[in-house]
């Protein structure tokens, strides 16, 4: 799996950290929300002072949206599953692996290392807070920061993906039933359920603060959102894996009828009279499959013109990479569609016989039911 695009800030684990460029707008907003509190705890302090405390205290969330995601990777290692990249972006963060988890044990020991990093974090910067009885802006830093490591961690471990506590819920349904995928489809149902309690919380803002609790509620709806897109993005996911053992080219494929090369529009027609023939391929001179017959375009031809016009001008070409074994199917069907990227593939049988006719739409179709 290739890393998204971002600023390379580093690597870890031989994966690299990359940081999104939105997270610079997430930055603002956290500076210019904890300047506003600075200028209320500690009156009459210069701007400066305020804007350098602003900076420091996003850089520390920063660091411990880092470390959350470093303790997912070193524990994805412990337990052997590679760590493809670390990202930080506009809503934290996210640790991608080179392979899939390979037990619900590991998945959830994986998951719960996050939020407990911001756990530990949160009371560390509390025990400091408390231990040195710091003043002024010192004081507001560590508090702001235990309390928004609290935050993260308790947020993280809600039972629904995409949160960490999602996974837990699917590995423990993974445990039980021995089904991942029925795992990810209950977390994928049950994130639905935390992205709705959170808009919920946006408009309880709204009816008893009024204007007031608008600025919370508005990240509240967006991370509400996120949430939902989130979950919908799990159940596809458990959807399409169901669906994996479904996808073979023989049995979605559509059968066609060949065309010799040389064939005319008016052989088309003749051959494409039977209701049966939904495909109808033309060959190329050397026997290979060169085109497959646009309905559209075959319609275009005068009737009195068909014997002259060649069949060539009515087929949509196929590339030399459209074209699937009969036995193709699962994973490797579908990364030969993401490779080459066509709308439609010719199916040839053991000895290069076209056996029918495969459309991407066939494989969304069955990947969607």
């Amino acid at each position: 799996m290739s890393a998204p695009r971002g600023i390379r800030v580093g690597t870890v684990l031989g994966a690299p950290v990359l940081l999104q460029p939105a997270w610079f707008l997430v930055a603002a907003v956290l500076a210019l929300t904890f300047g506003r509190l600075a200028a209320d705890w500690v009156p009459r302090t210069g701007a400066p002072l305020l804007v350098t405390a602003s900076l420091v205290f996003a850089a520390l969330l920063l660091a411990s949206v880092f470390l959350h995601e470093l303790a997912h990777a070193l524990t994805a290692r412990a337990t052997g599953t590679p760590v493809s990249h670390i990202v930080l972006d506009l809503w934290g963060g996210h640790t991608a692996f080179g392979a899939q988890i390979t037990s619900p044990g590991r998945s959830i020991a994986i998951a719960l290392a996050g939020p407990s990093t911001n756990a530990l974090l949160a009371l560390l910067t509390w025990l400091v807070y408390v231990l040195t009885d710091p003043a002024g802006l010192t004081a507001l830093i560590l508090l702001a920061l235990a309390t928004a490591n609290a935050f993260v961690a308790a947020f993280n471990v809600l039972p629904g993906l995409p949160l960490d506590g999602g996974r837990v819920v699917e590995g423990i349904v993974w445990r039980i039933t021995g089904d991942r995928w029925l795992g990810t489809t209950a977390a994928g149902w049950t994130g639905r359920v935390v992205a709705l309690a959170v808009a919920g919380t946006a408009l309880r803002a709204l009816l008893t603060e009024g204007t007031a609790g608008s600025g919370g509620a508005v990240w509240s709806v967006l991370l509400a959102v996120l949430l939902w897109q989130g979950a919908g993005q799990s159940l596809a996911l458990a959807r399409w894996h169901r669906a994996l053992p479904r996808l073979r080219a023989v049995t979605l494929m559509l059968p066609a009828v060949v065309l010799p090369a040389g064939s005319t529009v008016a052989d088309v027609l003749v051959r494409a009279r039977p209701t049966d023939v939904p495909r109808l391929v033309l060959l190329t001179p050397d026997g290979r499959p060169g085109g497959i017959v646009d309905p559209q375009a075959l319609h275009t031809v005068p009737a009195d013109r068909a014997g002259q016009v060649p069949a060539t001008a009515v087929v949509r070409p196929l590339p030399p990479d459209a074209r699937l074994a009969l036995d193709t199917a699962g994973d490797h069907l579908l990364n030969l569609l993401q490779t080459t990227g066509h709308r439609e593939y010719a199916v040839l049988d053991p000895d290069g016989a076209v056996a029918g006719v495969l459309t991407r739409s066939d494989v969304t179709r069955a990947l969607n039911t």
